[in-house]
């Protein structure tokens, strides 16, 4: 072999050889892992979609060509990977959080989550993941394509270009994804937020911080007042190992529960714990 290490890696897996394509995913693999989790939160559903994005690309290794990035082509089959998964279910509710929030008073099993995840000891709970916990949630009211190009373009920072050909459309098609993507959730953040407006129905992030025990509240809840606050916060937030992933982690599995049987209801009861 005479190329760098990377092109001799890339013509070996291409080849067959199965070392080389484990070795070659070594700098990709998190970022890989870091779309399908901005895409369908779920910790386990993530779990199970890296494995098979992972498989698919080892089977498609050999008619890669190097046209784009090989991170940028595995973020590529990841991202249809979630895409898929996403179209076999329905979109979630906008208000799937009010809903959970309204079961959880009623349920001493499912308010036991959440103090069993305070009471774990290196639990702290941190508004800021719980403002990208709720970014995600609410993505999945959209349609799978417009979320994947929102989580693309503004929150995982690939260009118009890369993502557009990540998701196998033309640049104007992209771009009209995003937009559409933005405005919709802008809309839905302005009914729902009280953050952004006062009338929204949700204060999770303020009332799960006043309820997590003393010690362990962690910062603040940040000042939102646009979109563009919302989108900045998400980016910087730890989704997969932050301090409040044992608390989010629960309630994502439990939200799923309740959204694929319908349950709740998603006018505020409860005033999401404020």
């Amino acid at each position: 072999m005479t190329g760098t290490p990377d092109e001799d890696l890339l013509t070996a897996a291409r080849s067959g050889d199965r070392a080389a394509f484990d070795r070659l995913l070594r700098g990709h693999e998190r970022k890989l892992r870091a779309v399908i989790r901005r895409l369908v939160g779920h910790p386990d559903d993530t779990d199970d979609l890296v494995q098979e994005s992972l498989l698919r690309a080892w089977r498609a290794m050999a008619s890669y060509r190097g046209d784009a990035n090989f991170g940028t082509w595995l973020c590529a089959i990841g991202t249809r990977a979630a895409i898929d998964h996403l179209r076999q279910q329905s979109p979630w509710r906008v208000r799937s959080q009010v809903a959970y929030a309204n079961e959880c008073a009623k349920s001493p099993e499912l308010w036991g989550d959440i103090a069993g995840a305070f009471d774990a000891p290196d639990f702290v709970y941190e508004a800021r993941e719980h403002l990208a916990f709720c970014f995600t949630c609410v993505g999945r009211s959209l349609e799978p394509e417009d979320h994947a190009a929102l989580v693309l373009r503004d929150v995982l920072g690939f260009t118009n270009r890369e993502a557009a050909r990540m998701l196998d459309v033309s640049e104007g098609t992209f771009r009209g994804r995003l937009t559409r993507a933005r405005q919709t959730m802008e809309e839905r953040y302005e009914g729902l937020c009280a953050l952004v407006n006062k009338t929204g129905v949700c204060y999770q992030c303020k009332g799960l911080r006043d309820a997590a025990p003393v010690g362990k509240k962690g910062g603040s809840v940040p000042v939102v007042t646009s979109f563009a606050d919302r989108v900045a916060i998400t980016r910087d937030a730890d989704v997969d190992a932050g301090s409040s992933q044992k608390l989010h982690d629960a309630s994502w599995r439990r939200t799923k529960e309740i959204e694929a049987a319908g349950q709740g209801s998603d006018e505020p009861e409860t005033n999401c714990g404020s």
